[in-house]
């Protein structure tokens, strides 16, 4: 017979901002004190992001002791990716949020494998370089952009050939619309 409090366990990801007002020399610390938080509830660490200094894209606040508001325009981002059971996953996920120095904290589930792909996605290079070797010019627009499969790009041609992209008409585009979308 099958035990059903069986707890399973998960693997799970959190990104958090350490305050910048913390002394960088302190971060580490601060780092290691939100790492201690997910070990103490019987984590096991399988990576982690040392903390580093961003620019965050709009101003945060959080509520100071005295009661005020501290604004911060930057902040020490730095992640953990964990498995635990999912039983100990909201005392971890509150522990962190009211954390002194963590001015926001985002828990995630996640697989055990690396799935970072650093901060310029590889695809986008690829295209422009793909382009390049076919000759098709690129450029930005709102309008759809017609893509060279590689077979055709890597096909050798006779005679050198220059592909220009003309951005399709909004009939075009409705009419493209109306076949994708079937009616229920």
């Amino acid at each position: 017979m099958e035990d059903t409090n069986e707890i399973r366990s998960d693997v799970y990801e959190i990104g958090y901002l350490i305050v910048s007002s913390v002394p960088e020399e302190k971060v580490s610390a601060e780092a290691e004190a939100v790492k201690s938080i997910i070990t103490k509830a019987g984590a096991e660490v399988i990576a982690e992001g040392e903390p580093v200094l961003e620019r965050l894209a709009y101003t945060m606040r959080k509520k100071a002791v005295s009661g005020s508001y501290n604004k911060y325009d930057t902040a020490y981002f730095g992640w953990i990716k964990f498995e635990v059971g999912s039983n100990k996953i909201e005392s971890i996920k509150k522990a962190v949020d009211i954390y002194p120095s963590v001015l926001r904290m985002l828990m995630t589930s996640t697989v055990r494998e690396n799935t970072y792909l650093g901060k310029h996605a590889p695809a986008m290079e690829g295209d422009a370089d793909l382009a390049a070797s076919t000759g098709a010019t690129m450029s930005v627009s709102s309008a759809p952009v017609a893509h060279v499969s590689p077979k055709k790009a890597a096909a050798p041609c006779a005679k050198e050939e220059k592909m220009e992209v003309t951005p399709a008409s909004i009939e075009q585009m409705d009419k493209s619309i109306d076949a994708m979308v079937k009616e229920v």
